[in-house]
């Protein structure tokens, strides 16, 4: 099986080699027809060596058929019939060859375009990060219109290889895909081609892997990579991730690497919504436990017996009390369980956020969050947050106002 833009990189090649005989032969004809010293001086200039890049062919194709133009038309030199006939036939396969190459690269981006966006609509559809993670390579490769497609993390200075999709199922990618069941971990040094992507925030192409001192030659190797591009995954202000994608045994061009960039783009618009959605579902859930806690409280206030005593005699959750903001004061008895931070992070418990949600609001790692959380659990001698969060109204709402 094939993919598209194989497809199209075979065709790019065949018009390579019809530009390049072209280009030769209107040359040769140039060169053997009298000019004079101003067109001697452009033909000494333009550069004798057909390129094969395709965009560049098609501007040395313009510069030769220009000048066959003016030989045609030049009053001050004569030109033989058979001359005539030879000019007028290499200028025809000229522009030919010119149309051709238009017409490829034009249709060629538009079609891949087209299928671009149509993969990208089907997961629009999906509201699970994790199915789209699932998805994300197999996706790439199918609307990109490439052979194979990786995925990586960037975390803290470091690039995770993480997932991998090929439409081939050879020994080169069942070696690739164990390589990469490793979890490499690969340092972003400022000599990487994947550094300069993440510094710049933008895609790159690699003509040749073996000869790019940019190129992480372990990888390339593993995954048998000659031509490849890659573009950044990116949500808010950084870089979360990489995709890279190749076409085994073609070269990459300018619209694989644009291809590639768009899709990125897309996707990580879809993963960020997915990841809001989802978090919005499960701040949702927590703030109804919540809610259904605190109403066991209330029940709970209402329903409890009143002693006839002073306030140094009974405990904390045994009297009944006016109910009173949480924000207006924290009995002593939770002061002197816990820390000033232990405090602030049970409080933001109770409001339903998130571990990553209360990282933020107090400037601090995830990991610290979890590390007061344990504590507050302990402290408190409660299994779980919901049974925490519960203590906390119980501590707070049932306080009495002095």
């Amino acid at each position: 099986m094939q993919s598209s833009s194989a497809d199209a990189s075979r065709r790019r090649s065949e018009l390579v080699v019809q530009g390049k005989a072209a280009f030769t032969t209107a040359i040769r004809l140039v060169e053997s027809m009298p000019m004079t010293e101003h067109a001697a001086d452009e033909f000494a200039e333009l550069e004798h060596t057909p390129s094969g890049e395709l965009r560049t062919l098609d501007g040395q194709l313009t510069i030769v058929a220009g000048m066959m133009r003016e030989r045609l038309g030049d009053p001050a030199h004569e030109v033989s019939r058979k001359q005539v006939v030879e000019l007028s036939e290499t200028l025809h396969a000229v522009h030919q060859v010119r149309f051709s190459i238009h017409d490829v690269l034009g249709h060629e981006r538009l079609r891949r375009l087209d299928q671009l966006d149509g993969e990208l609509a089907k997961l629009r559809r999906i509201t699970d990060q994790d199915e789209l993670l699932e998805r994300v390579c197999e996706s790439a490769a199918a609307g990109g219109g490439f052979e194979g497609v990786m995925l990586s993390r960037v975390e803290e200075g470091m690039w995770r290889p993480w997932r991998a999709h090929s439409i081939r199922n050879g020994p080169p990618e069942r070696a690739f895909a164990a390589w990469i069941k490793e979890v490499p971990e690969i340092q972003l040094s400022h000599m990487l081609l994947e550094s300069e992507v993440v510094r710049r925030r933008e895609p790159a192409m690699v003509a040749d892997a073996s000869s790019d001192s940019r190129v992480y030659q372990p990888l390339a190797q593993a995954a048998a990579q000659t031509s490849y591009v890659v573009a950044p995954l990116i949500a808010g202000d950084r870089v979360i991730g990489l995709l890279h994608a190749d076409n085994r045994g073609h070269d990459v061009v300018e619209l694989d690497r644009d291809i590639l960039w768009f899709y990125a783009v897309g996707f990580a618009q879809i993963f960020e919504r997915a990841v809001l959605l989802g978090r919005l579902r499960d701040q949702r859930a927590e703030v109804m436990r919540v809610m259904q806690t605190v109403e066991a409280v209330l029940d709970d206030l209402a329903s409890s017996e009143i002693d006839l005593a002073t306030r140094q005699e009974t405990t904390v959750l045994a009297v009944s009390r006016p109910l009173r903001p949480v924000a207006i004061d924290r009995p002593a008895v939770l002061e002197g369980l816990l820390t000033s931070r232990e405090l602030e992070v049970l409080a933001l418990m109770a409001t339903g956020a998130t571990n990553e949600r209360i990282g933020q609001r107090l400037v601090i790692a995830v990991g610290t969050v979890k590390s007061h959380v344990k504590q507050i659990l302990r402290k408190l001698r409660v299994e779980n947050r919901a049974e925490a969060i519960s203590q906390y109204l119980r501590l707070t709402i049932g306080a009495r106002e002095d």
